[in-house]
């Protein structure tokens, strides 16, 4: 049984003309997963949606299909409600988890590219010790904190940009699906449920095999964007598998372009699959906005009356006990 809240009118019936401004949804037990789920309504249509934020969960369109033809259709966005300190509770839209740190990998990356272009490779600044004048020790502290501003910059956008990949990966696999495999050195197949592919296999594994099954898709390894990465991957282990602190050498990796295309990666990555995706199957909730200029949404064709409910309204509030 879902549970939802309209604004106006609560008697306007699932797929009237006039639009349904901002409906509060209350999902109250999903049968698949047994969660609570607080929605809003936000229109009827996808034509009728503005994207007020690229990082938030995609509204679902439910549908009602009769003979063919769509006979009631509205979108219902996620919400969810955190406690604030002592009696105060703050209610907004779900992020979108990919999204997020999507987001933070594009921020981290952007500041990174002007800190490059602007300083590092700016004609008119002098790195050269013996050209400066003043105090060559105040001179290297500036250009010192300038490189771990930079550093800061780039880490982020690898680390984020890396588990961007790696959630979308394991949100991509079916609670059902199972990967075979023969283990070479020990002679005998192995068979990995969904929770072991999330924890035993590496993420190239995922890319290579898993994914490319479950989506259907050409060879990942034969994409352009695979080298840079392989290049994000080697970034990435080089930052959390540290094992000593003087070892700093591969911070000089961070000084060649290439490492801004290591870190533009995981974007390049996600809409590889998207696109192969999207053509049969626009369904999943899982794709964020940020992948593609067609922002296709999910739809649920099989809209079951039974399961919603008319609670209250957000001007009102919930006028039923949940």
């Amino acid at each position: 049984m879902s549970r939802f809240l309209l604004a106006q009118n609560p008697r306007q019936p699932f797929g009237a003309q006039k639009q349904l401004n901002w409906v509060l949804g209350i999902k109250a037990k999903d049968k698949m997963t047994k969660n609570k789920k607080i929605g809003m309504v936000v229109g009827l249509y996808p034509n009728q949606y503005k994207i007020e934020d690229p990082r938030l969960n995609k509204p679902v369109c439910h549908q009602k299909i009769e003979d063919g033809k769509i006979t009631g259709s509205m979108l219902l966005q996620d919400l969810d409600t955190s406690r604030i300190g002592k009696g105060k509770e703050i209610t907004y839209f779900c992020p979108n988890n990919i999204a997020v740190l999507l987001s933070v990998n594009s921020k981290a990356l952007e500041q990174a590219k002007t800190l490059y272009s602007d300083y590092f490779q700016n004609p008119s600044v002098e790195f050269k010790l013996e050209l400066i004048e003043g105090d060559k020790k105040t001179f290297l502290n500036k250009i010192s904190s300038k490189v771990c501003d930079y550093i800061e910059c780039l880490q982020t956008a690898i680390v984020f940009g890396y588990t961007a990949l790696e959630t979308f990966a394991n949100l991509s696999i079916p609670d059902e699906y199972t990967y075979e495999t023969i283990n070479d050195s020990k002679g005998v197949k192995e068979t990995y449920d969904k929770t072991a592919i999330e924890r035993w296999l590496s993420l190239k594994t995922k890319l290579q095999y898993i994914l490319k099954e479950i989506y259907q898709t050409k060879k990942p390894e034969s994409q352009n964007w695979w080298g840079h990465f392989s290049n994000l991957e080697e970034y990435r282990n080089d930052i959390i598998h540290q094992k000593s602190i003087n070892s700093t050498s591969f911070y000089k990796a961070y000084f060649r372009k290439t490492v801004f295309q290591a870190g533009e990666s995981p974007l390049c990555v996600i809409k590889f699959f998207y696109e192969a995706h999207a053509k049969n199957n626009r369904t999943n909730p899982i794709w964020p906005w940020l992948v593609n200029d067609k922002n296709y949404f999910p739809i649920n064709a099989q809209y079951d009356s039974q399961g919603f409910e008319v609670i209250g309204n957000v001007y009102e509030g919930i006028k039923k006990k949940l």
